[in-house]
């Protein structure tokens, strides 16, 4: 049902209901996830409007396609290229999006082959990670290098979501991010080392030694400083702030900063 809403013009109107709901619930529900809420919302919205128009937009991880989607109802002119390690997903993506690019492989920062682990009933958690319940679905899948898939391609808006392995698509992308010096969307969640040996101040490091910063949603279009190693692994204690965080190239900071000014109607 949620597959074949995001391709019909019902789909902006619809989700934007789920976004005005979420923030009315909260006074009631659990104030403390305001700002996890709030986050959530404006990553949605900037992610699906921020890439510069006629550029190239990448999703790593595209799962359902509502990012695929939401770039393609609000950012008319950008070519969509997307990974989706799923099989029957990615499937279900290029009949529903024939006017993108997809490629079913898992991504990491060494290719060959690897333990998929799906979820049947909260697909959100289909990962390289190791998660060993009673649910997981164990099947092999082609790992790939973003490198060796996109040995020329140059892009300029990255969103990734894969569950834990965004630091191993990174480092087996650096060549492509190195070129393109992109904006980047990417989850982070969790403070301990995951399953997959990284942390969040692996993550931070990386960006860092790559010359990025790193924004919360809600600092992206404002002149706050980027968040340094503390702040950011705070970010991910409870009550978490986010777990969706902008890394924006440095030299690129002004231009994304009133890029989001203008995606969310920030008047200073």
């Amino acid at each position: 049902m949620k597959e074949w809403l995001l391709t019909t013009p019902l789909a902006g109107s619809v989700l934007g209901l789920r976004e005005w709901v979420a923030l009315k619930s909260l006074p009631i529900a659990n104030p403390e996830k305001a700002a996890l809420v709030a986050n959530g919302i404006l990553a949605d919205r900037l992610i699906a409007r921020i890439c510069t128009p006629g550029g190239t937009f990448l999703d790593i991880g595209a799962h359902l396609g509502s990012i695929i989607a939401a770039v393609r109802r609000h950012s008319e002119g950008v070519q969509i290229v997307a990974v989706e390690a799923d099989a029957a997903k990615c499937a279900s993506l290029e009949r529903r999006f024939p006017d993108c690019l997809f490629f079913q492989c898992a991504v990491d920062e060494t290719a060959g082959t690897s333990t998929f682990y799906s979820f049947p009933n909260r697909s959100g958690y289909n990962s390289l990670a190791a998660r060993d319940t009673e649910d997981a679905i164990k099947t092999t899948v082609e790992v790939r290098t973003l490198d060796d898939l996109f040995p020329e391609l140059t892009v300029d808006t990255i969103k990734i979501d894969i569950e834990g392995a965004e630091l191993g698509a990174l480092r087996g992308g650096a060549g492509m991010i190195a070129r393109s010096r992109p904006t980047i969307m990417f989850e982070s969640a969790g403070t301990e080392r995951n399953a997959l040996g990284y942390t969040p101040g692996d993550l931070h490091a990386w960006f860092t030694d790559n010359d990025f910063e790193i924004f919360l949603p809600d600092r992206v279009g404002h002149d706050s400083p980027p968040m340094d190693a503390a702040t950011f692994l705070d970010a991910h204690f409870y009550p978490t702030r986010s777990v969706n965080f902008f890394a924006v190239p440095t030299e690129r900071r002004i231009e994304i900063r009133d890029r989001a000014r203008r995606v969310l109607g920030i008047m200073l």
